[in-house]
């Protein structure tokens, strides 16, 4: 007897949903959809709705990093 694996994706190749982005990232839906069209967010459009990886969200989010001077 085999146990069947369940098929999972790594926690940073996870597609979240709109709403999951805006719990992530504490931003509105109207934010979020501004950033897709103005500043590049990558994101995958299925019917109606906006799919986001999380690793592209995070490698995008870089850009923005403030960088210490010291």
């Amino acid at each position: 007897m085999t146990k069947s694996k369940e098929q999972t994706s790594p926690p940073d190749e996870t597609l979240m949903t709109t709403t999951e982005l805006m719990a992530y990232l504490n931003l509105s839906r109207t934010k979020i959809w501004t950033m897709i069209q103005n500043e590049g967010l990558p994101a995958f459009k299925f019917g109606g709705d906006y799919r986001f990886r999380k690793s592209e969200i995070l490698k995008w989010m870089e850009q923005y990093r403030i960088k210490n001077e010291e």
